[in-house]
């Protein structure tokens, strides 16, 4: 009679993966909050910043003037604009007994930290789309269905010659040619199966179509895709999820960096007197909280930054383009 064989239960018990676990990290890919305007480290909360008047610097002037003869005299106006970087923050407590117990896979203080960032990056995009990526604030609003035909609309549309015109707008209004197109996800998928889109790409399927290959056609220098994806439905309820920046376009100028005299449709001013000189206005920092427990700690993040337009002519915004 054999004797007691164990099984394969009785010789292993189950413990956490150390080389996997799962959380839902969106790819930085997905935000295009610190992609489109450039970001200005400032040293104070608030302060001002020159604006030189447009038609200043688009009005044609010199007459025949013989030596001899002074010479006819001009100039230009300036105003003064400000900003205020608003702050925004985070946390997460670890007490100590969670440290000390937590399972190595875990990594409970980078997950942390990758946890508050991750909110606050989502934060950060939320502001930005309703700092530029809504109706109301640039020199163009056009509205699908009304100012023109939504380019979900395959038969109907021509969001070729949409953009096109409002390049030609732009430039015609400020002299400078808009270099940007920042499109949601709905959007983007619209234009990569568009028939007009295709037809310019006729050998090529629209999987293959590349960011690259839209920024050429529409004739700017970067195309972006928002797709940073949240949670809209209250903590503790079923998950809602939402695509942060909806089914808007916009078509915009920015300068490769801040500088003097230097054109923008719109700026980030990052508080680097707070946060650092890392041109994100983010920071993450380790609070001793030992008046809630020995070894309590916080990780805190903090966003300080004041999205701002500055050149609303330098913008044209397709609402519900699709």
């Amino acid at each position: 009679m054999p004797g007691f064989l164990p099984s394969a239960a009785d010789v292993h018990i189950d413990v956490a993966l150390t080389n996997l676990s799962i959380a839902y990290m969106q790819s930085a890919d997905n935000f295009v909050a610190a992609k489109v305007f450039p970001s200005v480290p400032v040293q104070n909360k608030t302060n001002k910043f020159f604006t030189f008047d447009k038609s200043s610097f688009l009005r044609a002037a010199g007459e025949r003037a013989p030596y001899g003869s002074e010479a006819p005299t001009g100039g230009f106006s300036l105003s003064s604009a400000s900003y205020s970087c608003d702050v925004w923050r985070h946390a997460m407590d670890l007490t100590q007994d969670v440290r000390v117990n937590a399972d190595s896979a875990i990594n409970i203080d980078r997950s942390a930290v990758e946890y508050v960032t991750q909110a606050l990056l989502l934060k950060r995009e939320s502001l930005w789309a309703t700092s530029y990526f809504t109706s109301g604030i640039w020199g163009t609003d056009l509205t699908g269905g009304t100012h023109f035909a939504k380019w979900s609309d395959q038969a109907a549309s021509d969001p070729i010659t949409d953009v096109r015109t409002q390049v030609t707008t732009i430039l015609g209004n400020t002299g400078i040619l808009p270099n940007t197109l920042v499109v949601s996800r709905a959007v983007h998928d619209a234009l990569v199966k568009h028939p007009l889109v295709l037809d310019r790409y006729k050998y090529t399927s629209s999987e293959s179509i590349t960011p690259q290959m839209l920024a050429r056609l529409f004739e700017v220098d970067n195309y972006y895709i928002a797709q940073a994806v949240q949670v809209t439905s209250q903590e503790g309820l079923s998950n809602t999820t939402g695509f942060v920046m909806g089914n808007n376009a916009l078509l915009c100028y920015v300068p490769a960096s801040p500088g003097l005299m230097a054109p923008a449709a719109g700026y980030t001013f990052s508080w680097s007197g707070l946060t650092g000189m890392n041109g994100l206005g983010v920071r993450v920092n380790r609070i001793p909280m030992n008046w809630r427990g020995v070894g309590t700690e916080r990780i805190e993040g903090e966003l300080a930054m004041d999205m701002k337009v500055v050149g609303a002519d330098l913008g044209a915004m397709f609402v519900t383009a699709v």
